[in-house]
C-alpha cells in the first residue's frame, strides 16, 4: 500500500474535523456577530467538502485512485481560498490556514506535488488581493487597503513561509518515508535468514536420519553386484546393481554437504572464476540422466571465459535447482526435448534456464520465490529450490526473474554482477 493510501484515512478524518469547525466558526459570525456573508455559497463550499468525503469513503473507486490525496488537498485550497474571499480577503487572519494544507501536502505526497499546491496556495492567497476591501470578519485588518504594504507584506510572508514548509517538512517526510523502508527491508532480510536457519537445521536433521537406510541400500546393492555376477544373472542387473550404489554415494555425498553448508552461501568465500567452470560444476552436481541432456550455449568464447567472482559452488548448486526444476517441467509436459542453459556476458552474467515445459500457473508466478510454494507436487518437489535460488540472488546483489517464452515454456534468468561478492 502506497504512502498516499495509508495517509487518506487520516485525512478524511481531519477534514470532518475542518468541516465542522468552519460549520461552528460561520454559526458564531451569523448568529453571534450578525456577520451579513454570502451565505448560499459557503453552503455550497461546505457542502463540496462533505461530499468528497463520502465519495472517497464510500466509493473504493475514488478511495484507489492514486489522484485522490491531491484531489482533495487542492479541493481544500480552492475551498478556503473562495470562503475567505467573501469574508474578509486578504484581511482575513484565517489566510493562515493556507499553511495547513502546504504542511499536509509535504507529508503525504512527493516532493513536486506538494511543491504544485505550495504554488496553488500561494496563488489562492494572492488572489483574495482582487476582492474587494475587508469585511466584518477581517475587522482587525480593517485600516489596511486590500494592496496596502501590511497585506502585501503579510502574502510575501506567507510565500516564503509555505516554500520553507514545503522544502524542510517534505524532506523531514521522504526521510522518515526511507527509514521505513529500510526498516522493512531489514525485517525481511531477518525473517529471510530465519527461514534459512530453519532449513539449516532441517537439512542437518534429515542427513542424520537418512544416512543409515543409505548405508543399508548401499551394502545391498553390493552384495546384490557380487550375488548377480557369481551367479551369472546378466550384465544387465548387475549394471542396475552398480548404478544404485553409485547414486547411493551420490545421496550420501549431498547429504554430507547439506550437514556443512545447509544450502547456504555463509562461510564461503567468492573465487575468481569462469562461466565454464561453473556449468562444468553444475553438471558434477546432476544425475547422469539430466547433466546428458542439458544442452549449454555461449554467447561467444568471450562469455565462456570471461572471470566472474562469486561463491562457485553454491552458484552451480543455485543453477542446478533450475535446471533440475526445468527437467521436472519436461516430465510433467511430456516433452521430449533436452533442457538448454544459455550463458550472456555484458555488464553482468546471465544465466537462462530454458524450458518447453507448460509455464507458470498465474497463480504460483505471483508467490514464486517463496518456500513452500512448488507446481509439481506430484513429483515431490518442496518449492526450496526456487526459494534458496532467489535469497542467494539477493544475497550477491543479483536478481532471479522468470518470463514466459512465446512458444511456450519458462526462461528462469539468474543475473550476476561481474563481481558478486555476498553482502
Amino acid at each position: 500500500m502506497s504512502d498516499r493510501a495509508l495517509g487518506l484515512p487520516f485525512l478524511v478524518r481531519l477534514r470532518w474535523g475542518a468541516l465542522f469547525g468552519q460549520i461552528a466558526a460561520l454559526a458564531v459570525a451569523r448568529f453571534a456577530l450578525g456577520a451579513h456573508l454570502p451565505w448560499g455559497l459557503l453552503c455550497c463550499v461546505l457542502a463540496l467538502g462533505a461530499l468528497t468525503n463520502a465519495l472517497v469513503t464510500r466509493v473504493p473507486r475514488f478511495a484507489r485512485h492514486e489522484h485522490a490525496v491531491p484531489a482533495l488537498l487542492v479541493v481544500d485550497v480552492v475551498s478556503l481560498t473562495i470562503v475567505l474571499g467573501v469574508s474578509g480577503g486578504a484581511a482575513n487572519p484565517f489566510t493562515v490556514f493556507f499553511l495547513v494544507e502546504v504542511a499536509l501536502a509535504s507529508l503525504l505526497l512527493p516532493p513536486r506535488t506538494s511543491w504544485a499546491l505550495a504554488l496553488l496556495s500561494i496563488a489562492g492567497f494572492g488572489s483574495l488581493f482582487l476582492v474587494g476591501g475587508p469585511g466584518e470578519v477581517g475587522a482587525s485588518h480593517a485600516h489596511c487597503a486590500p494592496w496596502s504594504q501590511h497585506l502585501v507584506g503579510m502574502w510575501i510572508a506567507y510565500a516564503l513561509s509555505a516554500s520553507f514548509v514545503a522544502h524542510f517538512v517534505g524532506r523531514v517526510s521522504h526521510a522518515i518515508r526511507e527509514r521505513d523502508r529500510q526498516r522493512a527491508e531489514i525485517d525481511h532480510m531477518a525473517a529471510q535468514n530465519e527461514r534459512l536457519a530453519t532449513l539449516s537445521s532441517f537439512s542437518a536433521n534429515a542427513a542424520h536420519e537418512l544416512g543409515t537406510p543409505l548405508a543399508t541400500i548401499g551394502l545391498a546393492a553390493k552384495e546384490l553386484a557380487r550375488a548377480a555376477t557369481q551367479r551369472e544373472l546378466g550384465s544387465a542387473v548387475v549394471s542396475d546393481a552398480e548404478l544404485i550404489g553409485r547414486e547411493v554415494a551420490r545421496c550420501r555425498a549431498i547429504l554430507a554437504e547439506l550437514t556443512s553448508r545447509a544450502g547456504e552461501s555463509i562461510g564461503e568465500m567468492p573465487v575468481r572464476t569462469s562461466p565454464a567452470r561453473v556449468v562444468s560444476e553444475l553438471r558434477a552436481r546432476l544425475s547422469p540422466a539430466i547433466s546428458t541432456e542439458l544442452v549449454v550455449e555461449f554467447s561467444g568464447p568471450q562469455a565462456e571465459h570471461s572471470v566472474v567472482v562469486a561463491p562457485a559452488c553454491t552458484l552451480a548448486q543455485m543453477l542446478a535447482n533450475l535446471v533440475r526444476n526445468a527437467h521436472d517441467a519436461h516430465q510433467e509436459a511430456g516433452v521430449d526435448a533436452p533442457v538448454r542453459l544459455r550463458v550472456d556476458v555484458d555488464d553482468r552474467v546471465g544465466f537462462h534456464v530454458l524450458d518447453e515445459g507448460g509455464g507458470l500457473p498465474a497463480s504460483v508466478e505471483a508467490r514464486l520465490g517463496e518456500p513452500f510454494v512448488t507446481t509439481k507436487p506430484g513429483l515431490g518437489g518442496l518449492g526450496l529450490g526456487i526459494y534458496l535460488a532467489r535469497t542467494f540472488a539477493d544475497r550477491v546483489g543479483g536478481q532471479l526473474r522468470f518470463v514466459r517464452r512465446p512458444g511456450g515454456g519458462t526462461d528462469a534468468g539468474l543475473f550476476l554482477q561481474c563481481s558478486a561478492i555476498p553482502r
